[in-house]
């Protein structure tokens, strides 16, 4: 008689697995990419212009028109936020979102910038040491930069060097100017060429201070390593910083641990907090595998500590299958689709930026 329930059983668990593996191939997965050049014709970018699909479900997503808040501009960088990726997917007729998984980083995006597109009304080009009555190189460069950074004049401390005031006053009306990102530490450093009648009459770098202002969370009171950033002990501020300044995002920070501890009146970085422990080595979890609207739910083990975003490996109860999966919240992952089960085994992978 026990022997008969342990077929039973056995069957069952395998029944439940071989579902389970059919579900999970069936989500779709959105991978976000960093940052998309769209040609001058592209006036709305679609999701499939922002990410790479796949799934079932990657033809009606593909179509999806992302609206901005301000259209884009050549030259110049929007962002869309994660977050309105996934109220996009949420409003969208037709669309599961259960079966949906969204990876990947907010998407910089901005429009291809032909050289057309830079020129000025027809002048003579002159070079001069005071300042010009034309439109100058420097407020090239000062309107290029602040549209790079994504912010506003108001919110912007540009400081040149005065060994390059000769040629930052060049007149541009008339010519042709491109400006590319060599660099960014405590300082930019941006590449400019100056075409005039199909000649190039300037080809240098540019090195010059940015100073930004921006919101950031402050400590207020000492906080020890392996504490929880809260309210409680920190605030928002506006400070000027520089561009290479690797500060916490003021909401996201809430609710992270500490890697070291942070001082009275410090600013909280990037590199001081660490993302919560959501999954534990050896604790029970809930694993879903999802398939269009219906969801298929066990308990398993995890094999390893997992944070929001990482895949890691898990067992099930009685140990005799094996599988990876994402972390989704506390003690909640989400089985991966077959072709991710290939994971190296004891590494977490993370997923998010």
């Amino acid at each position: 008689m026990f022997r008969l329930i342990a077929i039973f059983i056995l069957i069952s668990l395998i029944a439940t697995f071989a579902h389970a593996d059919e579900a999970s191939s069936r989500v779709t997965r959105v991978e976000l990419r960093s940052t998309v050049r769209l040609d001058e014709t592209s006036n709305t970018p679609t999701l499939g212009d922002v990410a790479r699909i796949n799934g079932e479900q990657a033809a009606k997503l593909s179509e999806l028109a992302i609206e901005l808040d301000k259209p884009i501009e050549k030259g110049a960088w929007s962002i869309i936020r994660h977050t309105t990726i996934r109220s996009l997917i949420k409003d969208a007729q037709g669309i599961n979102e259960g079966g949906i998984v969204i990876v990947g980083p907010d998407v910089r995006i901005t429009q291809v910038r032909t050289r057309e597109s830079v020129q000025s009304q027809p002048t003579v080009l002159e070079k001069k040491s005071t300042a010009p009555d034309y439109p100058t190189l420097r407020q090239q460069l000062e309107r290029w930069t602040i549209d790079r950074l994504d912010t506003t004049p108001e919110q912007s401390r540009i400081r040149f060097h005065e060994k390059d005031m000769d040629d930052l006053n060049t007149p541009i009306n008339g010519c042709i100017v491109e400006v590319r990102e060599i660099g960014r530490s405590e300082q930019m450093l941006l590449g400019v060429v100056i075409y005039k009648d199909e000649r190039v009459v300037l080809n240098r770098s540019f090195r010059f201070e940015v100073l930004i202002q921006r919101p950031v969370r402050v400590s207020t009171q000492q906080i020890r390593r392996s504490s929880v950033i809260s309210h409680e002990n920190s605030k928002i501020e506006q400070r000027w910083l520089s561009v290479a300044e690797q500060i916490a995002d003021p909401d996201r920070a809430i609710g992270m641990i500490t890697i070291s501890t942070i001082d009275s009146g410090r600013m909280i970085l990037t590199t001081n907090l660490e993302a919560p422990i959501l999954v534990e080595r050896g604790q029970l979890v809930n694993a879903r595998s999802l398939a269009g609207s219906v969801s298929v739910s066990m308990l398993a083990r995890s094999k390893q500590n997992g944070r929001l975003g990482d895949i890691i490996e898990l067992e099930s109860k009685d140990r005799t299958q094996q599988f990876h999966a994402r972390v989704a919240g506390p003690r909640q992952v989400v089985i991966l689709q077959p072709d991710h089960q290939s994971s190296r085994s004891g590494t977490a992978r993370r997923v998010y930026p």
